[in-house]
């Protein structure tokens, strides 16, 4: 295996480990969540800076806020990589506020998605990125109004810190979803290969080639003997459809990631089921193989970044968000 990938997967499952022992009342997900953001960025579990962080939440959010909820554990450990915890917390609860004027009902995906224009240091441009997602919003409910809900909001609100024409956003994402439903016949569900269209529209590009390149993964996973999950496992694919790596090779590596995995605490088959450590290997291989350096640039996940103007920002959010997505909404239902 990849010695990065190797040192990776140990500092998520040592992550886990840590925060398991020092939240032990909190949903499992949600410290794989925490553990993930960690790793993402390199950092081991600093458990007193995170419980510091926690006070910082509680003290300022509401018993019965959403705050408080599933995502608690995943807004605290974002909060610790900030170098003033309290300032983040404060601009997040700014920015959510913003996205949600107008509605009674709170929703940890209104949270998620403040995180993303904060983690990408866009407050300041946070209405007219509120007025884009609208708009995004309001077209993908047009197209399919029983799929769209406010577990869209955060990858709406990432395509809407692109420079992308939303026509042309939207395009693309039909493209995309006809093609794999009617002519690739991969039988996801139709959730998530809705947020699977959301990632590949991110970018410019033949909206095909990247759904051909899902399905050679999908399948490639099949031939190596582990089932790829089609429900909120399946947007994860769209992290690695570029990763400069053959895709029997990526695929090994992951199959192998998912079984390393499974002999850590919180990992095993007691905790999640194949397709859950499976969802996490890609995750983390894109994580390390989106880093390679080419002869120009740092290239991350192309497939999400390619002729972006927020290239390297948007795909570094990418693979957390996936994952944050199907931890809110296994823990939602």
């Amino acid at each position: 295996m990849n010695p990065e990938f190797a040192k990776k997967l140990d500092l998520l499952a040592s992550n886990r480990k840590a925060l398991n022992g020092a939240f032990v009342m909190e949903m499992g997900m949600s410290m794989v969540v925490g553990s993930l953001i960690l790793a993402g960025a390199g950092k081991e579990a600093d458990i007193v800076k995170m419980k510091e962080a926690r006070k910082i939440l509680k003290k300022k959010a509401p018993v019965f806020s959403a705050f408080r909820d599933s995502i608690e554990l995943v807004v605290v450990s974002r909060m610790t990589l900030a170098d003033d915890p309290e300032k983040y917390f404060d601009d997040l609860v700014e920015v959510y506020n913003m996205l949600k004027k107008g509605r009674i009902m709170e929703d940890s995906y209104y949270i998620l998605s403040a995180m993303i224009i904060c983690d990408r240091n866009r407050k300041d441009q946070a209405e007219d990125i509120c007025a884009r997602t609208d708009e995004i919003m309001r077209r993908m409910s047009k197209e399919h109004p029983l799929l769209t809900s406010s577990e869209d909001l955060a990858m709406a609100v990432l395509l809407a810190m692109t420079d992308r024409d939303v026509d042309r956003i939207i395009a693309d994402m039909e493209e995309c979803f006809t093609y794999i439903k009617k002519e690739l016949k991969i039988k996801a569900e139709a959730n998530s290969l809705q947020s699977l269209t959301q990632i590949l529209a991110l970018s410019e590009g033949n909206m095909k080639a990247k759904c051909d390149k899902v399905a050679d993964l999908f399948r490639s996973f099949r031939d190596h003997g582990m089932k790829y999950g089609t429900y909120l496992e399946f947007p994860a694919l769209a992290t690695i459809i570029d990763v400069d790596v053959p895709t029997d090779e990526l695929v090994g590596e992951i199959c192998e990631a998912a079984e390393y995995l499974k002999k850590n605490k919180g990992f095993s088959n007691w905790n999640m089921d194949s397709k859950s450590r499976l969802m996490f290997a890609t995750l983390v291989a894109s994580d390390v193989y989106s880093k390679d350096k080419d002869s120009s640039e740092s290239v991350v996940n192309k497939a999400v970044v390619m002729n972006s103007t927020l290239a390297m920002a948007i795909a570094e959010e990418v693979a957390i968000l996936v994952i944050m997505l199907c931890v809110m909404t296994t823990n939602n239902n």
